[in-house]
C-alpha cells in the first residue's frame, strides 16, 4: 500500500513538473529568411534554420543553413 501510495505521488508530482508547451509561444513563430532574428530563438525559429548574429549584436538576420 505504501508502495503504491509513493509511486502515484512521483508520477503526479513528475507530470507537474514536466514544462508545458503554450500554444501561441514565440519559439513556435516561423520568420522568414532576411527576418531579424535573436540566436536564442526567442524571437522565433528561422525558416533557413540558421540565425546569423553578432555576439555583441542585439539581434541578428535568418539565414539559409549551409550544409
Amino acid at each position: 500500500m505504501r508502495f503504491s501510495f509513493l509511486a502515484a505521488l512521483t508520477l503526479i508530482s513528475a507530470a507537474l513538473a514536466a514544462p508545458q508547451q503554450a500554444g501561441n509561444d514565440a519559439a513556435q513563430n516561423t520568420l522568414a529568411i532576411g527576418a531579424p532574428c535573436k540566436k536564442d530563438g526567442s524571437m522565433g525559429i528561422c525558416e533557413g534554420g540558421f540565425c546569423l548574429q553578432d555576439e555583441k549584436a542585439d539581434q541578428g538576420v535568418c539565414q539559409q543553413a549551409q550544409n
